[in-house]
């Protein structure tokens, strides 16, 4: 029997992307045979927690908690409001506080690879010990946070055990340090760690080949994230008395959506379409300017029934981040959108994966710009919709489930 030990720091009760990938491949490699480990923090700094993924965890995966210190507190009572923790951003307003931006200001020049790594000790003394009584096969180390690799680097030194790097978005390259002015002294350290973690690894798992390409050298391999075919089983599409599009998930840096409900108002009034409604579920917004249609907005909801958000609509927005580089930008998101069959409207650049995928899929259409051809499409949709045939993507979409997939990472860690 395999056996593996995960080491992660976002596991449920952790709500958000950042759980998702592992939580669909753990009951696939306990069917398959595996046993697992998972080590993980004790009441972490989390996006949002979502204690409805607990039930997700399989009874035979053992799941063991360590302490970390955690800033959600302090960062409220300095700040002196009920601003959560930022999350996948080191962007301010220009009216933030001096107080605000000398912490992030310290947080960008002064911590690397991420502010995560104060976890690092804890969490290395309860591996080491596991490894000491227990024999494994393979440990695994997944990030973001990327602090979490260094874990893995210590680990494979001491004790000489196959090691995985995993993956889930870019390291020195990640999106919202792109346009951020670090210290050099830190981006060289940074860059450094980085090349020696991809190096020393056994195998580097990435979420597309886009990432793999910027990473440095080392023995990579390309693993998608998929979706959970027993998540959808169960919905069914309900037609409503309004044409509903929606953005799930979180809003971060890169990503102005003020743009497109422009160009989507503009479209509606052009088109006389007078029962539309854009809903945003999972991120906090406010709106730049007045639109044609309402705007609805919920935080956030359980992961199950913002799944249900994906399926009751009629058209599904994915916004590719913008930055350099950014092809390879593959969110957890898109393949649950896929597997939604809701139509998907993304904004991103035409050669990338995401738009890959979503040709692949037949799942909807990418555009890098606001053009007459994006009004068709909406149009389109309406139209279908306003004669009571919503479009439903019918096409074989079962390359993208994780079930499909677990095959290439057993077959990696035989």
């Amino acid at each position: 029997m395999t056996r593996l030990l995960l080491i992660t720091y976002y596991f449920p009760p952790s709500g958000g992307a950042s759980v998702q990938r592992w939580l669909r491949l753990l009951p696939h490699l306990v069917k398959a045979g595996i046993e697992v480990t998972v080590l993980t923090t004790e009441n972490g700094d989390y996006p949002q927690t979502d204690e409805s993924l607990l039930q997700l965890i399989p009874e035979k995966v053992r799941v063991i908690r360590t302490f970390t210190p955690v800033f959600g507190k302090l960062w409220k009572t300095l700040t002196d409001n009920d601003e959560p923790l930022p999350y996948g951003s080191l962007k301010l307003p220009e009216t933030s506080s001096i107080l605000k931006k000398t912490m992030f200001w310290f947080r960008l020049n002064t911590v690397y690879p991420d502010a995560r790594v104060i976890w690092n000790p804890f969490v290395r003394k309860q591996a080491s010990q596991l490894l000491k009584n227990e024999n494994f096969d393979w440990i695994i180390t997944t990030g973001p946070p990327h602090s979490t690799h260094l874990v893995g680097l210590h680990l494979k030194k001491r004790f000489n055990i196959k090691w995985m790097a995993d993956f889930r978005d870019p390291w020195t390259q990640i999106f919202y340090l792109q346009e951020k002015k670090q210290n050099s002294l830190i981006v060289k350290r940074n860059k450094r760690l980085e090349s020696k973690v991809v190096k020393t690894a056994d195998l580097n798992l990435i979420v597309s080949q886009s990432i793999a390409n910027q990473l440095p050298a080392g023995n990579k391999v390309v693993f998608y994230n998929g979706y959970e075919t027993d998540q959808f089983s169960r919905m069914t599409y309900q037609n409503a008395d309004r044409f509903r599009l929606k953005f799930i998930g979180q809003l971060t840096e890169g990503q102005d959506i003020n743009p497109l409900l422009e160009f989507l108002s503009k479209a509606a009034e052009r088109y006389s379409i007078h029962d539309m409604i854009f809903s945003f579920v999972g991120t906090r917004f406010d709106a730049d300017g007045k639109y044609c249609f309402p705007i609805e907005k919920t935080s956030f909801l359980p992961h199950g029934k913002a799944l249900d958000e994906m399926v009751n609509c009629e058209l599904l927005v994915l916004l590719i981040n913008q930055y350099a580089d950014n092809q390879g930008m593959l969110t957890t998101k898109l393949f649950e959108y896929i597997a939604s069959r809701t139509p998907i409207l993304c904004i991103g650049p035409l050669d990338g994966e995401a738009a890959m995928i979503i040709r692949q899929a037949q799942g909807g259409k990418v555009f890098e710009s606001f053009t007459p051809e994006m009004e068709i499409y909406l149009l389109d949709l309406y139209q279908k919709w306003q004669s009571g045939n919503p479009v439903r993507n019918d096409q074989d979409i079962s390359q993208w489930s994780a079930g499909q997939q677990i095959s290439k990472l057993i077959s990696l860690l035989s």
